[in-house]
């Protein structure tokens, strides 16, 4: 057992060989550096609402597709289901205002809640009372992040702020910022009882349904899933969205699962994103087996010189299984060493990480007696796993073979030609998956979307606190040299607009609304097809697909506007992309106002001409001076890249493991390229002695190693083909795969290849054969 823990020759062949060693420490700390952040992400996703004490009673109310509903909705359930303990209404991420406190004033995020919020969730208080927390409709509960923004280190309870004219809160407690949860984490969470306060009668009888979330306690052994048919036949007579068949369906959703809930709307609630995970986990444990392999290759390569120690060692007495035992631990011991450097890199770049995935990671929330545990075990595995192949070559090789040179030369590249394979084609299908990723989101972000986007900044009118101040802001703007025209709307194709549904000869419709001024209308350049003159203070236009939707004639002159209301039809307007392209398309309406005045303004929309990012810096400037807060406005183009956050999440870290997979991929290469070149030595000098030229031993010896990277890409071509393909076909607008996408993928592997061999080959092609031969 002695000799089996005696480490210091080990030791002393990683000094020897520092660049192998080099090599090894890298690729493992920086794979398990990857494998830890991964590991504390994925851990989060799927610990997402699972700490809560009642979380096994807690569901939300969908409609099969949404988990929107509406304001007291819960508080009916609650009356006529005994199955109901009780209910709680959140309503989150609507509203984004300005607030002050004393002299302190920033825009705040506000969240309405029940009383019973906290018998639901058990997030954690820093200060004050849970049960207490909003005994009085004024109370409020502040997140920490804001409490340190308003108040610094002064005491925030009892503290008042103020939301506006009709609703001033005194905090009655600090919550601890929420994660993993479906609940966001908002500034301010008050009462729903104030909702009047900042949404006036949006949210009377039902309406602005989708924008709640309702949330119900079933009691201990209720089966409220079986009421499910009943609520919605009841929800026929008094809900107008069931009422007129706009929803069908009532799905109460576990809370544990309603993170990962596949739904296409989820208002005011954090989703996660299965596919991501598990790409995440993908290729994180692939680039763990590439430093796995890596080790497997450059320790097979040196079997060959490893061999004599071990040799000596069966000479003195050693049996197979101690030497067999002596090189898993030396592996085990690698990989351990290896895992701290790794946990060091994880704790160092988990910011980047949190950054890359939009969630913060706290590599120190893994430390728990378990994960322990756990890391002994892995680390053992990865141990075992990379020692495996290496010691049973080592262990199996006979003392006689090694004495007369045989072993080192049986040894070249049998197992190592399979693994740089495999890498090589790792690295291609990365490589291939990254462009593809590129260009689709390219394409996505510069799709053609019917008006123009360029140069024009959106300041929401939420951030002002009245009218005049927006009209104030309007004026100022536009006495800027930057500023080419500033216009006044509610609502631009981005964000939406408003929406509406109503019922047109038996069909329900939904219809998304746009008023603007006229220098909104020029400057999106909405294109009009048919100008019917009309000479109204309000104009009112309809889109190519309202007017399919509705079957209205094309010389249609009058409308019923929210099927009540008749107006005069001002024209017609070419259909344009609402949000992103990926949208599916819907009527519009737009209204034109003559009179500015006469606007709600929920948008200021400003063109700016020259340099837009000093001419920005003007715009925020003027924003900040007038209302005292932080300037928010972003460009209409800023806004649809940033909605395809996802994809573009996704191909950053696509891209950074197929980096790191190059550079791995290069080192191990480099080693395996250097020792076989070792090895063929003999071979080299003997073809130089019988009259093989510089040049041809050269291009024999780079050819072996790029035909390893030709049979990767023959067999990476399929591969590719598949999964990007079906990755490409999860969107409706999408680029096709273009054989130079292989191609270059390819190329580029290759490219990679040459470069890191040429040198030792070039080296090996010019070496003295006289030598070589005397060497071996």
């Amino acid at each position: 057992m002695s000799n089996i823990l005696n480490f210091k020759s080990f030791l002393n062949f990683l000094g020897r060989n520092k660049g192998y060693t080099a090599i090894d420490l890298f690729g493992l700390s920086v794979s398990l550096m990857f494998v830890i952040l991964i590991a504390t992400y994925v851990v989060g996703e799927l610990s997402t609402d699972r700490f809560h004490e009642k979380g096994d009673r807690i569901y939300a109310l969908t409609n099969g597709e949404s988990t929107g509903s509406a304001y007291q909705i819960g508080y009916r359930l609650e009356e006529r289901y005994p199955e109901i303990e009780k209910s709680c209404h959140v309503l989150a991420r609507a509203f984004y205002l300005p607030v002050q406190s004393g002299e302190h004033k920033l825009n705040a995020g506000l969240m309405l809640v029940d009383t019973t919020f906290f018998d639901f969730f058990n997030f954690p208080l820093i200060r004050g009372n849970r049960d207490q927390a909003f005994a009085a409709r004024n109370y409020a509960v502040i997140s920490e992040s804001f409490a340190n923004k308003i108040f610094g280190n002064e005491d925030p309870m009892g503290k008042t702020i103020r939301v506006n004219d009709e609703l001033t809160v005194v905090v009655n407690g600090v919550l601890k910022d929420i994660r993993h949860s479906v609940i966001p984490n908002e500034d301010i969470m008050c009462r729903i009882d104030n909702i009047r306060a900042v949404g006036q009668n949006m949210f009377d009888d039902y309406n602005s349904a989708g924008s709640v979330n309702v949330f119900v306690m079933k009691r201990e052994g209720a089966d409220l899933a079986s009421k499910s048919d009943d609520i919605r036949n009841w929800f026929k007579t008094f809900f107008w969205i069931y009422e007129r068949d706009l929803s069908t369906v009532v799905e109460f959703v576990p809370l544990k699962q309603l993170y990962f809930w596949n739904h296409t709307y989820s208002p005011g609630i954090e989703r996660g994103n299965r596919q991501f995970v598990i790409i995440l986990l993908s290729v994180g444990l692939l680039i763990l087996l590439f430093a796995i392999i890596n080790y497997i290759n450059l320790t097979v390569a040196q079997t060959g010189f490893r061999a004599k120690e071990m040799a000596t060692r069966r000479l003195l007495g050693s049996s197979r299984k101690e030497l067999f035992s002596r090189l898993i631990i030396e592996s085990t011991l690698l990989t351990a060493i290896s895992f701290c450097i790794g946990l060091f890199l994880a704790f160092l770049f988990a910011p980047y990480a949190g950054d890359l995935v939009q969630k913060q990671i706290y590599p120190s929330e893994m430390i728990t007696p378990l994960n322990g545990i756990i890391v002994i075990l892995l680390i053992a595995f990865i141990g075992f796993i990379a020692g495996l192949l290496p010691a049973i070559v080592i262990s199996n090789a006979k003392p006689i073979e090694v004495v007369r040179g045989t072993f080192r030369k049986q040894t070249k590249m049998v197992f190592s030609k399979f693994f740089i394979i495999f890498q090589n084609i790792i690295t291609i299908c990365l490589i291939a998956a990254s462009i593809t990723m590129f260009l689709q989101v390219k394409h996505l972000v510069k799709a053609p979307l019917g008006y123009n986007s360029e140069n024009i900044i959106d300041i929401s009118g939420e951030a002002l606190s009245n009218r005049q101040t927006c009209f104030t802001l309007v004026n100022e703007l536009e006495q800027l040299a930057s500023v080419k025209r500033v216009g006044v709307a509610e609502g631009t194709p981005f964000n939406m607009g408003m929406n509406f549904t109503g019922r047109f000869d038996d069909k329900n419709i939904s219809f998304q609304e746009f008023s603007g001024d006229k220098n909104y209308w020029d400057m999106l350049g909405f294109e009009i097809l048919r100008d019917n003159n009309v000479a109204e203070t309000v104009k009112y236009y309809l889109s190519q697909e309202t007017m399919r939707v509705q079957e209205l004639p094309e010389d249609v002159m009058a409308y019923k506007y929210r099927g009540w209301k008749d107006v005069t039809v001002a024209g017609i307007v070419r259909d344009f992309q609402l949000n992103n392209i990926l949208m599916d398309k819907q009527p519009t309406i737009l209204m034109l106002y003559t009179n500015r005045e006469d606007l709600h303004p929920r948008n200021v929309l400003v063109e700016v001409k020259g340099d837009p990012f000093a001419a920005r810096k003007e715009v925020a400037a003027v924003f900040e001076k007038l209302t005292g807060l932080e300037f928010t406005g972003r460009f209409i183009d800023e806004q649809i890249e940033l909605s395809f956050a996802d994809q573009e999440r996704t191909l950053k870290i696509v891209s950074i493991f197929a980096l790191i997979a190059i550079l791995i991929s290069l080192l191990g290469l480099l080693a395996m390229s250097t020792y076989f070149i070792q090895q063929r030595s003999s071979e080299i000098a003997v073809r130089k002695v019988f009259g093989s030229t510089n040049v041809q031993v050269l291009v024999r010896l780079v050819k072996a190693f790029l035909t390893y990277v030709g049979i990767a890409f023959i067999i990476s071509v399929p591969v590719i083909w598949y999964f990007m393909n079906g990755w490409l076909s999860e969107y409706s607008y999408r680029i096709v795969l273009s054989p130079w996408i292989y191609a270059a993928s390819g190329l580029f592997c290759l490219l990679v290849s040459f470069v890191t061999v040429f040198l030792q080959s070039y080296l090996a092609a010019i070496s003295n054969p006289v030598e070589s031969i005397k060497d071996n």
